[in-house]
């Protein structure tokens, strides 16, 4: 039921075998894998996430060394005997106490996981608004097909209405209704139309996709099930693989470090040197023995002892406040979670019954009515009123499928991770027009 979230990561192989595969076919037909692929190639927030983890990465060599060494010399100008040194030649190297060494590179590692775990977040979340945005699209590309065949069924209703029983008596108001349903409806399709090219500019926007390239239409998708998974089971798994949650307990980690670090930070650092000193020349000739080398150890005196106390503090508070964060965004999961679940339930809820209910008793409903039409036992209204409830039937079980697939997305957001609810294998009707290939008679 749930995978751990390695989409991004094998979609960005793929694409670099291929660079220019995920945007390629996006003309011809808008395929959800290839708008992810293209997704976490293309867009700027997740490289720039990817290149501070890349970043953060590098603190840790930078952490776990000793610092650089001294090389450092003397010329003495005037000498008050011949014998007196001439120059010297020094070298020194601090050398922190270990144990400061190790703590500040754990320190440095847990930033590494922690700006890891963003740049997955940052994928995630691009692949969380692609799929969203890929479901406005779909909503809208099947919803104009259901507007343009309902607008061409009430522009033949107009007519019947024009014409009336006989010739010559034409049946005003349901031919005032028929015209004004269709003229509404070629409103309704410019707007989508509309619709459709903000949301295509919105998504080429925030993807940086080439500049002046259409989006095709988009795939058919799956009917959705019945959603079987309880919020419990969906919480365990979110607290397991939640990226925020998780970078939240990295920082946890880091913060204890931190004071253990700072509990360190009085203790002495070590320093060793090493010099050369040339002397000047004897009155009966050089004698090279004279020349002195040294070495030398020395230890850091922790004299200031507010400094460290004031350390050790602020390490403190800074561990509870990242105890607090840690709780605070493990609430904020649960909160958001238990919100989403409850949309993604009620749009499969209403799914299941506009597919199995509504839709079905409509279109009998608008049958029974065309028949009773034709035998001259019903008014035009009747079917025109009857055409109008399927229609508005017909787009909100394509809103409430298109709605199921974004809530679904948002749902994968907070757990972290791909989802997909137990499926059962249904048959879709594609959407169409109510009354389809079917023209009454007067």
């Amino acid at each position: 039921m749930a995978r751990h979230l390695l989409a991004e990561r094998k979609a960005e192989e793929q694409i670099a075998a291929h660079p220019e595969s995920s945007v390629a076919g996006l003309s011809d037909k808008l395929s959800l894998p290839e708008l992810l692929q293209a997704a976490a190639k293309q867009s700027p927030m997740v490289k720039a996430a990817y290149h501070k983890w890349q970043a953060a990465a590098q603190k840790y060599p930078q952490a776990f060394t000793l610092p650089d060494p001294m090389i450092s010399g003397r010329y003495f100008v005037r000498q008050m005997k011949p014998d007196d040194p001439k120059w010297e030649l020094m070298a020194s190297q601090n050398i922190p106490y270990p144990g400061k060494l190790v703590i500040a590179g754990k320190i440095a590692d847990k930033e590494a996981q922690a700006a890891f775990l963003r740049y997955q977040a940052a994928t995630r979340n691009a692949l969380t608004d692609a799929k969203e945005m890929y479901f406005e699209l779909y909503y809208i590309d099947r919803a104009q097909v259901v507007t343009a065949e309902i607008r061409t069924l009430y522009e033949r209703y107009a007519a019947l209405a024009a014409g009336g029983t006989e010739v010559g008596k034409p049946r005003l108001p349901e031919l005032f209704r028929a015209e004004s349903q269709r003229e509404q409806l070629g409103y309704d399709l410019i707007l989508l139309t509309e619709m459709r090219e903000t949301e295509a500019a919105r998504l080429s926007a925030m993807f940086a996709l080439p500049k002046g390239r259409s989006l095709g239409p988009t795939e058919d998708v799956a009917d959705p099930a019945e959603l079987r998974d309880s919020l419990e089971s969906l919480l365990d798994i979110a607290e397991r693989y939640n990226q925020e949650l998780a970078a939240a307990g990295v920082e946890v980690e880091r913060s204890i470090l931190q004071s253990k670090y700072a509990r360190r930070a009085p203790i002495p650092d070590l320093s060793v040197s090493a010099s050369y000193m040339r002397t000047g020349e004897m009155p009966d000739g050089t004698d090279p023995t004279r020349d002195p080398i040294t070495v030398g150890v020395g230890i850091s005196i922790p004299l200031w002892f507010n400094k460290y106390k004031a350390m050790a503090r602020e390490a403190s508070e800074l561990e509870k406040a990242a105890l607090a964060e840690e709780e605070a965004q493990r609430q904020e999961l649960r909160a958001a979670l238990a919100k989403a679940y409850f949309s993604l339930r009620n749009a499969s809820r209403l799914v299941r019954l506009y597919r199995d209910t509504l839709i079905p008793q409509g279109r009998q409903a608008l049958q029974s009515a065309e028949e009773l039409y034709r035998k001259g036992e019903a008014n035009l209204a009747s079917v025109l009123e009857t055409t109008a409830t399927v229609h508005n039937f017909e787009l909100a079980r394509l809103r409430a499928t298109a709605d199921f697939y974004q809530n679904l997305a948002r749902v994968e957001r907070i757990l972290g991770t791909a989802f997909e609810p137990v499926k059962e294998k249904q048959d879709t009707p594609e959407p169409h027009a109510p009354g389809e290939n079917k023209e009454p008679a007067p």
